[in-house]
């Protein structure tokens, strides 16, 4: 029964008490969530946290706070999307005052967020601009959990995917409740799985490394499909390497389910590589494109991880732009763009390389490929 709700009565009998929300065992998490002042991702104006035990909210936090000084500005389009403004928060306490409560509010517990990369590394440059220690942290997403399972969605935005699983998300862009929205939708995940167990267990049942944040870095949610860094991972963390396996295919919802292919032989076990895999056709560089295009001319390589974009489409957006396309790393390479990945690869150890020697060749990361094709880190939400 929900706060303040009275007891119905139905047909003059007893009273009619909803029952308590079911629990799934031992897991126990944090949504997080913050909402920004401006396009500075460190802006931070809000933060939301509500904790879980047992798959159950225990307790919430919501707090409004002046974003760090140098990033203490307000834009039209952010207070039109969560209807903040700078007399709201004019007497609330600093970010940095802030940072301590939620730590000791999150305690050792992990924490989940849609499109986690966001929020923490909002966390991690509003920590940066304050001039003090980001706290060290691990994270799930509920957007790469709902992205990894087959629902019948036509986005993934965070109301769409909620509402699909039973959440009705009353005031998105609230820090507390967009938190409690992301929670929502990974506790219904693992009940559609029938799990039981940490979060970490789950996350990592599902196939995907937790990430991390410390003040060294902000560390993506990566798909492991082949369960070698999940395991490396565990082994970090000090967890039975062999509670948990990789699923080999996600649930999936009965309305869209489509009829099995014929399965292909394969020999040997998955490398973890195998969901960055080299496409097969290289698109043409496009003649006639924008000769001012910062791509135009190139010879641009890919490695690492582009999630959520397949490699193939960003080869073609790429071509469009009138750059040649190289599989590998090569004298011909002027551009090689490094996605997050686990270790440094060999087409990056080449390339630097080839760079010492002299080559004029330069090295992106994703959210540079991003700006120069006109896309969002992810769709927005």
């Amino acid at each position: 029964m929900l706060k303040g709700e009275k007891p119905q009565h139905l047909g003059g009998g007893a009273p009619v008490v909803p029952s308590a929300p079911s629990t799934v065992a031992g897991l126990n998490f944090v949504g997080f969530d913050v909402e920004t002042a401006n396009d500075d991702w460190g802006s931070i104006c809000q933060i939301g946290l509500v904790k879980y035990v047992d798959g159950v909210e225990e307790s919430s936090e919501s707090w409004l706070c002046t974003p760090p000084e140098s990033l203490n500005f307000f834009n039209e389009i952010n207070i039109g999307i969560h209807g903040i403004t700078p007399e709201m928060v004019a007497d609330q306490p600093r970010f940095a005052d802030l940072v301590p409560k939620m730590v000791e509010f999150v305690g050792d517990l992990p924490l989940v967020a849609h499109n986690a990369q966001f929020d923490f590394t909002a966390l991690s440059r509003a920590c940066a601009a304050s001039g003090i220690d980001v706290p060290e942290m691990i994270y799930g997403c509920s957007l790469t959990l709902a992205r990894n399972e087959k629902l019948q969605v036509e986005n993934h935005k965070l109301p769409t995917v909620a509402s699909h699983l039973g959440f009705e998300l009353k005031n998105h862009h609230d820090a507390a409740e967009d938190a409690r929205a992301c929670a929502a939708i990974t506790i219904a995940l693992a009940k559609r799985h029938s799990f039981e167990g940490s979060f970490v267990d789950f996350v990592h049942s599902r196939g995907f490394t937790m990430g991390t944040v410390d003040n060294a870095r902000v560390y993506p949610v990566l798909k492991d499909r082949s369960g070698a860094n999940v395991a490396l991972q565990r082994r970090n963390f000090g967890l039975d390497a062999g509670k948990t396996e990789v699923p080999v295919q996600p649930a999936v919802d009965p309305a869209w389910e489509t009829p099995k292919a014929e399965p292909k032989k394969q020999s040997g076990r998955r490398a973890p590589w195998d969901k960055v895999a080299t496409p097969e056709v290289i698109p043409d560089p496009n003649p006639d494109a924008d000769p001012s295009s910062i791509l135009y001319g190139q010879n641009v390589t890919l490695t690492g991880d582009f999630e959520p974009y397949e490699k193939g489409a960003l080869w073609q957006r790429i071509a469009d732009q009138g750059a040649l396309i190289g599989k590998n790393v090569t004298k011909k390479t002027t551009i090689l763009v490094a996605g997050p990945w686990a270790t440094i690869t060999s087409k990056q150890k080449r390339a630097e390389e080839l760079k010492e020697k002299g080559q004029d060749i330069q090295i992106w990361d994703e959210k540079q490929l991003f700006t120069a094709l006109g896309l969002d880190e992810q769709p927005p939400f």
